[in-house]
């Protein structure tokens, strides 16, 4: 029995690391979606908007027109939001962890700012 349960130990640990590989490449899929959503979003709603006009003007379909209107004025709006909340955590996620060798190099650039400004 001690034979069956080297074996498939062994076995077992060959899918554990391609499910593991597989999780990976997906993660990066998805951070690569996270960093064109913004673009990705103002298609849509640039799509969205230019079906709206057809439906408007030259398919004659105000019901069709008014829900491709809606549907623009949402991805519109979610983009707002989008790139406002962006440039908000850019700062925040910026210089998170503590650099002692940093910090005195931005008080000394500082130091030396004012008493240019100071002889100035």
């Amino acid at each position: 029995m001690s034979e069956k349960d080297s074996s498939s130990s062994s076995s077992n640990s060959i899918p554990s690391t391609s499910k593991l590989e597989g999780v990976i490449i997906l993660l990066g899929f998805l951070i690569k979606i996270g960093k064109y959503l913004p673009w990705i979003v103002l298609a849509f709603a640039a799509v969205s908007m230019t079906f709206a006009v057809f439906c408007f003007t030259w398919w004659n379909n105000i019901a069709g027109g008014i829900v491709n209107l809606i549907l623009a004025i949402a991805g519109f709006i979610f983009l707002a939001q989008l790139v406002k909340r962006r440039k908000i955590h850019r700062h925040d996620y910026r210089y998170t962890r503590e650099d002692p060798h940093r910090e005195s190099t931005v008080t000394e650039e500082t130091k030396v700012r004012t008493k240019v400004r100071q002889g100035s």
